[in-house]
């Protein structure tokens, strides 16, 4: 299975590929939440992704096969702590289709993350990961990330 990762810019037909980044969002929706995403939602989302492209701060990532199929999309941005005022990475988002996943393009994905964070002087990196998704702990971990704490949260 041949691919290629290609970073998302404006000169693209961004329409296009929001479109299919939608699709794989959804899957993913209902591979870990067994939910669908609404119409406002993609709404959100697809604003979202404009942003990233847009701007210097973002990045996003296309895994696309030979096919010319979007098999996986990887999203990722620079933050600043309102505290420290330091400047840190953040990979937003990691998803990969059931069919491609185990051939080495999340570690394609997390290589050009990494080449944009050090463009930017970012040595800081973080990745939130559900509690339950063990598969993605276990690759963060193996690639050299490391468990820092748990985010609990409540919302009423």
């Amino acid at each position: 299975m041949v691919m290629h990762i290609q970073e998302l810019t404006n000169e693209q037909n961004i329409a296009h590929y929001i479109k299919e980044i939608l699709h794989l969002w959804n899957e993913n929706c209902i591979e870990t939440a067994e939910c669908e995403l609404e119409e406002a939602d993609r709404k959100a989302i697809g604003e979202q992704i404009i942003r990233y492209v847009s701007s210097p701060h973002g990045v996003v990532l296309l895994a696309i096969s030979k096919e010319h199929e979007i098999v996986g999309y990887s999203i990722a941005s620079t933050k600043q702590d309102l505290v420290s005022n330091e400047q840190y990475g953040q990979i937003d988002e990691v998803y990969i289709a059931k069919g491609w996943r185990r051939k080495q393009v999340a570690n394609e994905f997390v290589s050009q993350i990494m080449r944009f964070f050090q463009q930017k002087d970012i040595c800081t990196i973080y990745v939130h990961v559900d509690l339950e998704n063990q598969l993605a702990a276990h690759f963060w971990e193996g690639i050299g990330f490391d468990k820092e704490f748990h985010l609990f949260s409540h919302v009423k």
